[in-house]
C-alpha cells in the first residue's frame, strides 16, 4: 500500500542492517580516537626527538617513538652511506623476550650493509624518497620494482607480515636514511596492516629525525 502522498512506506531496518551500522559507526569512533592519539603522540616524539644529545641515543629514540605511534612491534633505522643503507639500529619486541634487550643489537651488527643496486624494500625508498607500505611481506607481486627477503625472519625464527618503510629526508629532499617499521599491532596484540592514516604521521616524526641527526652529525664534526 503507498501512503496519501502516493510514496511506498520504508520498509524497518533489519536487525543485521542495524548492528551493521552499529558496528560501522563504533569502528570510525575508535579510528577517530586512535588517530588523535597517534597526533598526541607525534607532538611527544618529536619533542622526544630534538632533546637527545647523541647520535646513538637520538637513533633509538627515533625508532622507539615511531614505533610508539603506530604501535609497530619491531623496526630498523638504516644510514645511507654512498649507496649502501648501513644498519643503524634494530628494535624488536618477539627477540627482545627472547634474547634481551641486549641480544638485538649483535643480530644486527652480524648483518651486511644493503646494496642500493639490489632490490629491497628500504632501498627502493631510500632511492625514490616515498613512502611503502606493505600488508603482507610474503605477497608482493612479482612484477613490483622492490621485494622483501625473507632470509632475516628465517635466521631468527621471526615472521614479517606488514612494513612502513619511510625516508629519512633533510629539507632539500635529499635522502639521509630510511625508518622501517615492521608489523603492526591490533588491538589483541596480532599483527596487522599499518593504517595508511599514519603514514603522514610517520612522514612528518621522519622529518624531525632527520633534522635532529643532521643537527648532530654536523656538530660532531665541527668539534
Amino acid at each position: 500500500m503507498s501512503d496519501t502522498g502516493g510514496q511506498a512506506m520504508d520498509m524497518p531496518s533489519s536487525p543485521e542492517t542495524a548492528a551493521d551500522a552499529l558496528r560501522a559507526a563504533n569502528e570510525r569512533a575508535e579510528r577517530a580516537t586512535r588517530r588523535a592519539e597517534a597526533l598526541e603522540h607525534l607532538v611527544e616524539a618529536g619533542i622526544a626527538v630534538m632533546s637527545e644529545p647523541t647520535l646513538p641515543a637520538l637513533l633509538e629514540r627515533i625508532l622507539l617513538e615511531a614505533r610508539r605511534v603506530t604501535n609497530a612491534q619491531a623496526g630498523t633505522l638504516f644510514l645511507l652511506e654512498g649507496d649502501e643503507l648501513q644498519f643503524a639500529i634494530a628494535q624488536n619486541d618477539v627477540l627482545a623476550q627472547r634474547f634481551g634487550n641486549k641480544g638485538v643489537a649483535p643480530r644486527l651488527r652480524e648483518e651486511e650493509p644493503l646494496s642500493l643496486r639490489v632490490p629491497s624494500l628500504a632501498g627502493h625508498v631510500a632511492r625514490t624518497g616515498s613512502i611503502l607500505n606493505i600488508p603482507d611481506a610474503y605477497q608482493i607481486p612479482d612484477n613490483r620494482p622492490y621485494m622483501f627477503h625473507p632470509w632475516w625472519d628465517a635466521r631468527n625464527d621471526y615472521q614479517t607480515l606488514s612494513v612502513l618503510a619511510v625516508p629519512l629526508a633533510n629539507r632539500q629532499g635529499r635522502v639521509i636514511g630510511v625508518l622501517e617499521l615492521i608489523n603492526a599491532l591490533d588491538a589483541d596484540g596480532h599483527p596487522a596492516p599499518f593504517d595508511a592514516d599514519y603514514e603522514p604521521l610517520v612522514r612528518a616524526l621522519a622529518a624531525q629525525a632527520a633534522l635532529a641527526i643532521i643537527h648532530l652529525t654536523d656538530r660532531a664534526l665541527t668539534v
